[in-house]
């Protein structure tokens, strides 16, 4: 019986606790130093355990991402670790160049049996804290050029919802795949302007950096608050899917910044939603409504560019009902990327 309980324990703790991947290599990535320091401040229970194995898998990760382990370049501080979150910072000598903070929650990883899964645990963090390192333009900048030819990281496609944007995607995939297979491994990985140009699509300008994506207004009685949130996440799951090289800010990290800004979201529009994703240091920013004309619902989307306040696209879905919006969002975000 004892036997049993335990094996029961181990399962429960293995269906949480999984292996994750890191992103592609962005191109900048080529051999330049960065040393891990901590975890420097380690929460109760779990983090405990975990706190070693944090500190080698992140190790591990910077290797396996292409660059080098060791002192004379950046340093990966991991300032603390808590059970439900690690908060980081990149420096540069004295200078802090990117903080950096990943949530248990949205990493779909982290076991809440942290005496089992104490390293599968510490391998989910460590793999958020290095894929957001990856994806800075910040870090990128203070990284400096690669010191030796970059090498691709060992690294997994995003999963593809069944919407009717990922199976274009997945039909132009399949088109183009025998001419992929006859070229040389560094023009396979075309980069998403040269696909979408190949597609005879072309985003209004090349994004780079961090992206929010603000909560969409409601102005439907249909809708209640929570409805509201889920269409925010839908438009937030479709950007990561288009533009997977981006930093996609958390609705977790984005409440804490506007909090601390002072700024209430619901009050703003127009420039002050500009105004808010330059506060909150987002490059990018989506916003948008959903509302009720006539018998059709419609949902608005418009992407800024927080630095010089331009609006770069902007995009509507619509349907009858609520299932019908629903699909037609997923098209909306899409669009909002590709405009011809």
């Amino acid at each position: 019986m004892r036997r049993l309980l335990l094996l029961g324990l181990c399962l429960a703790g293995c269906k949480t606790a999984g292996s994750s991947v890191l992103p592609q290599n962005p191109g900048w990535i080529g051999g330049q130093h960065v040393a891990v320091i901590g975890p420097e401040s380690v929460g109760v229970g779990g983090p405990e355990l975990a706190a070693q194995y944090l500190h080698d898998h992140a190790e591990a990760d910077l290797r396996t991402a292409g660059f080098e382990v060791g002192e004379g370049g950046l340093q990966l501080v991991i300032e603390s670790f808590e059970r439900n979150l690690v908060r980081a910072a990149v420096r540069s000598g004295s200078q802090q160049v990117e903080r950096i903070e990943v949530s248990g929650d949205q990493l779909g990883c982290v076991s809440s049996m942290w005496g089992l899964s104490a390293s599968s645990n510490a391998r989910c963090y460590s793999n958020g804290l290095v894929s957001a390192l990856m994806r800075s333009q910040a870090v990128a900048r203070a990284a400096g050029p690669p010191l030796h030819p970059v090498a691709q990281a060992a690294t997994e496609p995003p999963p593809l919802s069944d919407s009717p944007a990922s199976r274009r995607q997945e039909a132009l995939a399949e088109r183009s795949a025998p001419a992929e297979e006859q070229r040389g491994p560094s023009e396979q990985r075309a980069p998403a302007e040269e696909r979408r140009a190949a597609a005879g699509e072309h985003r209004v300008i090349p994004l780079r950096g961090k992206l929010a994506v603000l909560d969409l207004k409601n102005f439907t009685k249909e809708l209640n608050r929570e409805n509201a949130q889920y269409f925010t996440d839908v438009i937030r799951q479709a950007t990561l899917r288009m533009e997977p090289g981006l930093d996609i800010m958390t609705r977790e990290n984005l409440l804490v910044l506007l909090q601390s800004s002072g700024k209430k979201l619901e009050e703003c529009e127009g420039e002050c939603e500009v105004d808010t994703g330059r506060r909150i240091g987002a490059d990018q920013i989506i916003s948008g409504e959903i509302q009720k004309v006539g018998t059709r619902f419609k949902l608005t989307l418009r992407l800024h560019d927080t630095h010089e306040g331009r609006l770069l696209a902007s995009a509507i879905g619509s349907g009858k009902s609520i299932d019908e919006l629903d699909e037609s969002a997923h098209k909306a975000a899409e669009e909002l990327f590709t405009q011809r």
